[in-house]
């Protein structure tokens, strides 16, 4: 059984069908096992929804919905319109500001620190590295006199 013809026999069932189309789903039903055993099935559906769908109560009237959609429709028309920016602002907005962010970044970014002064720099000795076996060093820093003394070690 095609898509039309379910169709037909849903429509035939919901007395949607004029007498003629009505008539020819009616022999369709009784003599067509698979159109029969659909209608039935409809009419299980039809039977269990009607029986057991929730009873809901609006406490106001249909009127009343639809004036306050009325009356909001109506509050929306007579509102003023948003004012619009103005021109100059529209494009600093879109061109200039991300451009002065990415100025900002870059300025940020790209611009060198400045290292302290050498009389308020702390030094940290490095370490070295020698190529002889029997050497050591050791190494001392004083920061209340800010002297660092390298003891070398030869043996």
């Amino acid at each position: 059984m095609n898509r039309e013809t379910e169709l037909g026999v849903q429509a035939w069932m919901d007395g949607e069908l004029p007498p003629t189309e009505a008539a020819s789903v009616a022999t369709l039903a009784t003599s067509d096992p698979q159109a029969a055993a659909l209608l039935a099935e409809l009419k299980h559906t039809r039977a269990a929804l009607a029986g057991n769908e929730l009873e809901r109560a609006v406490p106001a009237s249909r009127e009343f919905y639809w004036s306050r959609i009325q009356r909001e429709l109506e509050r929306l028309e007579n509102q003023p319109a948003a004012p619009r920016r103005p021109v100059w602002l529209s494009w600093w907005m879109r061109f200039l500001a991300p451009a002065a962010i990415v100025a900002v970044l870059a300025l940020v970014l790209f611009t060198p620190t400045f290292a302290p002064s050498s009389a308020h720099r702390t030094v940290h000795p490095a370490e070295i590295e020698s190529p002889l076996d029997d050497v050591s060093v050791l190494t001392f820093r004083s920061e209340a006199e800010r002297m660092t003394v390298v003891w070398v070690n030869f043996q």
